[in-house]
């Protein structure tokens, strides 16, 4: 039960938390160049900075709830058996976030997302659009929504949960079927 709990609180979480990755295609250098400049201005370190705190600061409970919707959603499971995993999620919801924590921790992995993002943007924008968008960012209304930004993410994940998590636990107990 314990290994299919672990299991289901890591797919859970990576599903909400993958992102689309950019292919890797040779870039213009004025794009590479243009967009780069559009990430400062956006001080994109900072706000995946703080994004990754404002996850840190729910992730407990966003693994708990994501284990506690599966494990009450399943009608083979007894109101004592439902307490008994729930008791378990619970013991093991503190590893499995401080597991996150250490990757989100991670110094190099802002700069890695810097050099996936990069390809995406360029392959979406003209230059002179990222030129704009940066334009944008630097003023008072820009700067604005730059600061906000990472409790809107935050926010917005939690808003996500709540409407995809009885679909999820749907598709969860159609994988995992109870007594396995």
């Amino acid at each position: 039960m314990m290994k299919k709990l672990t299991a289901i609180m890591c797919t859970a979480l990576a599903l909400l938390a993958t992102p689309a990755f950019a292919q890797k295609a040779p870039i213009d250098p004025a794009a590479d160049k243009a967009v780069r400049a559009l990430l400062d201005s956006m001080n994109y370190r900072k706000l995946i900075k703080d994004s990754f705190a404002q996850m840190r600061a729910t992730m407990p409970q966003m693994i708990l709830g994501n284990a506690t919707a599966v494990i009450n959603a399943n009608p083979r499971l007894t109101a004592a058996q439902k307490k008994t995993a729930i008791a378990a999620a619970e013991k093991k919801v503190p590893e499995v976030a401080a597991r996150v924590q250490r990757v989100l921790e991670d110094p190099a992995l802002a700069e890695e997302m810097i050099e996936e993002v990069v390809p995406l943007y360029a392959s979406r924008f003209t230059v002179a659009e990222i030129e704009q968008i940066a334009a944008f960012h630097r003023s008072p209304v820009g700067a604005k929504m730059l600061s906000v930004m990472p409790q809107i993410m935050n926010e917005s994940m939690l808003i996500g949960q709540k409407v995809i998590n009885p679909r999820m636990v749907k598709i969860m107990q159609e994988a995992v079927p109870a007594g396995k």
